[in-house]
């Protein structure tokens, strides 16, 4: 059985204002014809379908015509959880409908969230928000949250991986998951997913699942080195923190058997042990075409025009020039050297230490913060012991978080 991994489509995001949406539908049509050029049986989607609870109509039109040409296929089984991101009752709204289709979404955790694709059993569990793990109580402690949380978590996983064994029969087992598993590299476009990230679990929650395909964190990796626990990444890059990552798709071949041999040439003896240990019989990464390339560029002012020609036709770009003293028209003067070629979204200045000057600032744009760091940015400003003070934020941000994406 083959199955195609991917996550984290965020649809409807938008980068600096700039609408993403045609990016979006050139990979969802580059992905409905790598499903059917490469004989895919199931595709399993973890978590973030859309960028925001509340996504803009067409969004949610590409969404659904995604789901009718997958149905069009006849071939291609689909397991679609819900994110962080993602409203529970939006996406399960049509679910009942969608099942008719072999398409099987889970918006929020239930006591099974088993799906038996035939060559496979699924545990599709999707965010697990923290209403779903435990009940809060008066004078809790942050540390006595933190363990509450992750033992909810062992706990759900290890329920989840005892019903797909008993269904299984020595098919492979598979998990999906919309977390942080700790030693997994982050970008910026990330947000927090339980407050101040204590839902972050190790790799060994994982041990008895033949492949983990999780989703939240943006950029492809393996985790912990092994080649069954993946993050897939998001499609497309999200941030400019995520401009030199190469996006991929995951294609896991299942098999009854535990001959396995992982197909990514740079996987060393160490990292197929892993591997040889599961009902695969190999991991494959498909690179996605980028439609349109996001660039970071450092140019130095005296060079710029030269600094900036190689930039690509047709990129978004992050520019940063160096300066010797702030330059009120930078902005500008960056524009008139780019004629046109490509687009600047941004334009950032890196001055020494003592040139800054108070009408320039040095620090991110306030449309670059999450409401945290502009939390602790006034904590700072007024001088305030902050710890206590942050953590009833935090907790205030989670329940509001939670009740939009209800």
């Amino acid at each position: 059985m083959r199955i195609l991994h991917t996550a984290d489509w965020h649809l409807g995001a938008r980068l600096v204002e700039r609408d993403r949406l045609p990016e979006h539908a050139a990979f969802l049509e580059w992905l409905i014809e790598t499903l059917r050029i490469e004989k895919i049986d199931a595709l399993i989607v973890s978590g973030d379908v859309f960028d925001a609870a509340n996504p803009p109509q067409d969004a949610v039109a590409l969404y659904f015509d995604f789901l009718k040409r997958l149905a069009d296929l006849k071939t291609v089984q689909a397991v679609i959880t819900g994110g962080n991101h993602d409203s529970a009752s939006h996406l399960n709204a049509p679910r009942e409908l969608l099942k008719r289709f072999d398409v099987h979404v889970f918006g929020h955790a239930g006591e099974n969230n088993v799906v038996d694709l035939g060559g496979a059993v699924v545990a599709a569990v999707p965010f697990l928000r923290e209403r779903d793990l435990r009940q809060s109580a008066a004078g809790e402690t942050i540390t006595a949250v933190h363990e509450q949380v992750r033992a909810a978590i062992r706990a759900h996983y290890a329920a989840q991986l005892t019903a797909c064994r008993d269904l299984a029969q020595g098919r492979p087992v598979i998990a999906m998951g919309h977390l942080t598993v700790l030693g997994a590299t982050t970008s910026d476009s990330e947000r927090d997913i339980h407050i101040g990230n204590l839902g972050a679990v190790g790799a060994d929650l994982f041990e008895g699942f033949d492949y983990t395909a999780l989703g939240h964190l943006h950029r492809p990796q393996r985790v912990a080195g092994n080649e069954t626990i993946r993050y897939s990444g998001s499609p497309i890059a999200l941030s400019f923190s995520e401009a030199a990552d190469a996006k991929s798709v995951v294609i896991i071949e299942a098999a009854k058997t535990h001959t396995a041999e992982v197909e990514t040439p740079q996987s060393s003896e160490s990292q197929n042990s892993s591997l040889r240990r599961s009902n695969l019989c190999g991991v494959k990464l498909l690179p996605i075409p980028v439609t349109r390339a996001l660039i970071r560029v450092k140019a130095n002012r005296a060079t710029l025009a030269a600094d900036l020609a190689n930039v690509p036709a047709g990129a978004w770009a992050e520019v940063t020039v160096k300066l010797d003293v702030p330059e009120p028209d930078l902005d500008r003067q960056v524009r008139e050297a780019v004629a046109g070629r490509f687009e600047v979204l941004k334009v950032l200045a890196d001055l020494p230490a003592t040139a800054a000057t108070p009408w320039q600032p040095t620090g991110p744009a306030l449309h670059d913060l999450q409401p945290r760091d502009v939390f602790r940015e006034l904590l700072q400003e007024k001088q305030i012991a902050g710890e206590e003070l942050s953590a009833v934020f935090d907790e205030l941000l989670a329940l509001r978080e939670q009740q939009i994406t209800t």
